[in-house]
């Protein structure tokens, strides 16, 4: 008996060891990947590789790209690898480079290698995250969507949602705003309304399921952390294990609405002027069912949401901290609506140049989107390098790096708007300022997300001073977040203009 019992133990210890030695193996094999190549190498550990990010809140390496970028760059490297756990991942530096994979030869990098499951999770399945054929062909139905023409039946819509706001921080004046929330209500009732043409009325019902669903869609407990680990680093068998992007009841509800509301306009012929309508008038020609709909509706809530939210947060922000460009950006404002009888129209908001320099500043600032990502399709060779990039290569663009590069921006932790006067753009690569990426994969509703918070913005600068609260500490960014976010809340203070 106790030979038998010794003998199971040596078994054990014998598999157990052959195990490690195989895994061993596998990583040591795998962390020379770059190497071979002749790329500069940031050192991975293991058994991460160059990440730190065990339980993430979305799918992107999010800030950590900004330190692979800075890396690289004090190194004197225009490019270089990293691992991901095992995966070996390109990350750009030079904006000549960048400037190649998201433009001129875009065709080697169609793809953004976003986990999707159009099976399990279908509104999971929309423009942003799907690739190929799949991806080109919705984006030249979509894109007819987002013109100036469509943008100019919605503005009217945008302005009345900022009136309610208007009234909420004027009802708040003196006390501690927390201005993100409010902002965050603001952006709920426009998408809400241009999205699906519902009222949400955030500001009245702050618990209304609109707003409700817009918080859960960024909420990261710990199974969904672990889910989105997997999702990130081993996209295969997330797909073999029937594994979701989003929530059941975020599934569940969006794809709800869109169906009651096509129903209901189908049946009482009702049409309006929003995102659905057009996706609707769209499904005959395109062939799409209502679970396409759902995800491209369900796309444009989440980034019209807290795209937008996040960049006026921070906008407001920095004007607080800045009465002089606060007040050069309210004179700018008053002049031209006094040209307009105090309205704020589309003409005039094209017009307010200082504005889109103190905006531009912002998402130099503070990008929404911090790390673009692109999957190379087809091997491509880095020009003048011989490096080649095999196909199916993530390739990471840090946009926080290249905004925080003071070579192209220098003293960049200072908020500046005259970087974005017409004279020193023209100084400067265009391809250093990438708030919406670039190319043929950038951001299709850049338009509306700009047009939406600049009405916001002026609404609140042409009614309101604003000064930063004492409960609100140092801006520090959450470094596991897919959309640039502050683990600080911001509380900002106001008063009427004129008082």
């Amino acid at each position: 008996m106790g030979v038998f019992v010794q003998d199971s133990w040596t078994e054990i210890l014998l598999i157990i060891t052959t195990l490690v030695v195989i895994v061993t193996n596998y990583f040591r094999t795998s962390y020379k990947y770059w190497a071979s190549k002749g790329v500069p190498t940031i050192p991975p550990r293991f058994p991460l590789g160059n990440t730190n990010i065990i339980l993430p809140k979305g799918f992107s390496v999010g800030t950590l790209s900004k330190k692979f970028y800075d890396e690289l760059k004090r190194n004197g490297h225009k490019f270089g690898g990293v691992y991901l756990v095992t995966e070996p991942n390109l990350v750009v530096v030079d904006p000549e480079y960048i400037k190649d994979i998201l433009c001129k030869d875009f065709q080697h990098f169609v793809d953004r290698g976003t986990y999707y499951n159009e099976k399990d999770d279908p509104i999971s399945a929309h423009l942003f995250a799907i690739d190929g054929l799949a991806w080109k062909n919705l984006r030249v139905k979509l894109t007819p969507t987002f013109t100036s023409g469509k943008m100019k039946t919605m503005f009217h819509t945008v302005v009345q949602c900022c009136e309610y706001m208007k009234d909420a921080i004027d009802s708040q004046r003196g006390a501690d705003i927390n201005i993100k929330e409010m902002l965050g209500k603001f952006t709920t009732d426009v998408i809400g309304t241009c999205a699906f043409g519902i009222e949400c009325n955030s500001f009245k019902y702050p618990d209304a399921e609109f707003r409700k669903m817009g918080k859960r869609i960024f909420y990261y407990d710990l199974w969904r952390s672990i889910r989105a680990f997997f999702l990130m680093n081993l996209p295969t068998l997330s797909k073999r294990m029937n594994l979701s992007v989003n929530n059941h009841d975020i599934q569940e509800f969006f794809t709800r609405i869109v169906a009651e509301t096509v129903k209901m306009r189908e049946v009482k012929g009702i049409r309006r002027n929003d995102f659905l309508q057009i996706l609707i008038d769209m499904r005959e020609s395109t062939g799409f069912n209502l679970d396409d709909i759902a995800a491209q509706v369900f796309l444009f809530f989440i980034a019209g949401f807290e795209t937008s939210s996040t960049a006026m947060n921070f906008g407001l922000y920095e004007l607080a901290r800045h009465p002089d460009v606060q007040k050069k950006l309210r004179e700018e404002i008053c002049q031209l609506l006094d040209k307009s009888d105090g309205q704020i129209t589309y003409e005039s908001l094209g017009e307010m140049k200082y504005l889109d320099q103190v905006f531009n500043e912002t998402l130099r600032m503070y990008p929404p989107l911090v790390t673009l990502n692109r999957r190379c399709v087809k091997d491509y060779t880095l020009r003048d390098t011989g490096v080649v990039i095999e196909k199916g290569t993530p390739v990471l663009i840090s946009t926080l790096g290249l905004h925080m590069d003071p070579e192209h921006y220098p003293e960049p932790e200072t908020f500046d708007p005259e970087r974005f006067n017409e004279q020193n753009k023209q100084q400067r690569h265009s391809f250093t300022h990438l708030p919406f990426g670039d190319g043929p994969r950038n951001c299709i509703g850049l338009r509306f997300g700009m047009m939406q918070s600049k009405i916001g913005i002026a609404t609140v600068v042409k009614n309101f001073k604003l000064s930063v609260s004492p409960a609100t500490k140092p801006i520090q960014f959450d470094p596991y977040t897919f959309l640039l976010k502050s683990t600080n809340e911001v509380y900002l203070r106001a008063e009427r203009v004129g008082e």
